[in-house]
């Protein structure tokens, strides 16, 4: 009987330990605004258009859930013109804070486009990652357990992560076809499927993950107006999630638009659009079984765009040699 109780208490405690990572799907962070920081599932979305963009972008997920997920990353991307050919780099800082866990990365991206008439591009991106995990046993708890004894009279306390740190070095690549009426992209991360040990023979992977986004401008006969649908669906072949997003634009100005999470819920959310400012907020209406604990989720975003301006030389220019 003893051994027995020692055995489903050890048990209780890796389960609980292990699968607060994946509680809310893959290892990479969800994001209802999907839409505005594709190149954290894409490196090939990196350079799109003709400016240089910051953004800032957090997300509060679950809220009223003990140690619910809190995610918030900022990135940069620019495109470049090189020996007569149109690149686009980016970067971006994670992290991720999910019970007690919390996952920190950075990347650098790259990008090759293909530039065909009309406007349109072909895209193949690459990225590097590294990532760091930390797992901070001293806050191990599991309210009303009673621990058995040991022969001897003392508590039998089960071998647990000691906790502490973990680093590893990962890739992703991608690729997407990019017009003025719509987009596409297909990626792949985790594409070595890093190993990160996290205490005492206890260890984890991120599993390798599968993207494929889209979407569409439909413009009306009001040109003030545009309609914009998307979807992303993501998967690890064990598990697959997709949202359903229609967005409508008034003036390059307001928008705003209602989505939809399987297996989550409903997605509500609001932007504006400032010369070059623009800001976001997302509402999801939690309608899974989680929503007997949790309130929904929030995330905001603000982003800055600089304009590239390629200037054209005008009339006959002096020789530099005569300067």
């Amino acid at each position: 009987m003893f051994r027995w109780m020692k055995c489903r208490l050890s048990a209780l405690l890796v389960i609980y330990l292990l699968s607060l990572p994946f509680a809310y799907g893959q290892w990479d962070a969800q994001f209802s605004q999907y839409w505005m920081v594709k190149t954290y599932y894409n490196p090939s979305f990196a350079g799109e258009t003709n400016n240089i963009e910051s953004l800032i972008f957090h997300r509060s997920q679950w809220v009223g859930l003990n140690n619910a997920p809190k995610t918030s990353m900022a990135f940069v991307q620019m495109p470049l013109d090189f020996l007569g050919k149109r690149h686009g780099v980016g970067v971006y800082l994670y992290n991720d804070k999910a019970g007690l866990f919390s996952n920190t990365m950075t990347s650098i991206q790259y990008a090759y486009k293909f530039r065909f008439k009309k406007g349109r591009t072909l895209n193949i991106g690459l990225q590097g990652l590294y990532g760091n995990i930390d797992f901070d046993a001293s806050k191990i708890h599991l309210p009303g357990t009673k621990l058995p004894q040991e022969n001897n009279g003392e508590p039998y306390i089960p071998d647990l992560p000691s906790g502490g740190g973990s680093k590893a070095f990962d890739m992703g690549l991608g690729v997407s076809w990019i017009t003025p009426a719509y987009w596409a992209g297909f990626s792949i991360t985790h594409l070595w499927e890093p190993k990160f040990d996290v205490g005492d023979n206890y260890s984890a992977y991120m599993g390798r993950t599968y993207y494929l986004v889209g979407g569409y401008n439909i413009k009306l006969s009001n040109p003030l107006f545009v309609i914009k649908p998307s979807v992303l669906i993501k998967s690890d072949v064990s598990s697959t999630q997709f949202d359903l997003t229609g967005r409508i634009e008034y003036a390059r100005f307001l928008s705003g638009g209602i989505g939809w999470r399987k297996d989550d819920g409903c997605i509500f959310m609001l932007g504006a659009k400032i010369r070059n400012f623009e800001a976001g907020y997302a509402y999801d209406l939690t309608t899974s079984a989680l929503s007997k604990v949790s309130n929904g989720s929030h995330e905001v975003f603000i982003k800055y765009s600089i304009p590239i301006e390629r200037k054209k030389l005008r009339g006959a220019q002096k020789s530099i040699r005569l300067l």
